[in-house]
């Protein structure tokens, strides 16, 4: 990658930025076509390519990028957080600061994890293996919740996650995300969670 590329007004960058992640995200390595990122960005191929090189360039910056800025929202925002489900809503916060500047990141990474082509797996495997590292150690310092005898710490996180997707997939497919509307609701959903796992 071209380093000059941060030389942008970050308008400029976020708009490459944002136009290649809907597009693989939408669409996967294999099909994401570099006309249509270069179309929806508003800038020519010539430039994409100025700074990327070619389309698995621009890839491998997309995961690195979306990688580092993942972690550095999850630091700034869940820091040593040890309850389990003060953790959680504020990692979901985290997670919708990202859809504020970038509405994409995070189905990107979903298809990032899904990729195939051994070209591409060899690039983004390490950073999503970082990824889930950090996360990992973000939830390794948690306290456990008294759950009622009858449901596991499994089965909960598993709530969470499947609640949480389906709540933010209905925002995507408005295509007008509101993400503080969002955040709201997602609150308010794993505080019904404790209310229903938990004894007192």
């Amino acid at each position: 990658m071209n380093e000059k590329f941060f030389d942008l007004k970050s308008e400029k960058q976020d708009k490459m930025i944002n136009a290649s992640l809907h597009l693989f995200a939408d669409n996967g390595y294999k099909h994401a076509s570099t006309d249509d990122i270069v179309r929806e960005a508003g800038i020519s191929k010539g430039l994409l390519f100025h700074y990327f090189i070619n389309k698995q360039g621009l890839y491998s910056f997309l995961i690195d990028y979306s990688v580092r800025y993942l972690l550095y929202e999850y630091d700034r925002t869940v820091g040593e957080e040890t309850d389990y489900f003060a953790f959680f809503d504020k990692l979901e916060s985290a997670k919708l600061n990202v859809l504020r500047n970038y509405p994409y990141m995070y189905k990107f990474i979903d298809r990032a994890m899904a990729e195939t082509d051994p070209d591409i797996k060899a690039i983004s495997n390490p950073e999503l293996e970082r990824y889930h590292l950090a996360v990992e150690s973000y939830k390794n310092k948690l306290s456990t919740p008294n759950l009622r005898s009858a449901i596991t710490l499994a089965q909960l996180e598993t709530l969470i996650k499947h609640t949480v997707s389906g709540l933010t997939s209905e925002q995507l497919k408005s295509g007008r995300p509101d993400p503080d509307a969002l955040n709201i609701e997602i609150s308010s959903y794993i505080s019904l969670l404790k209310t229903l796992s938990t004894v007192s």
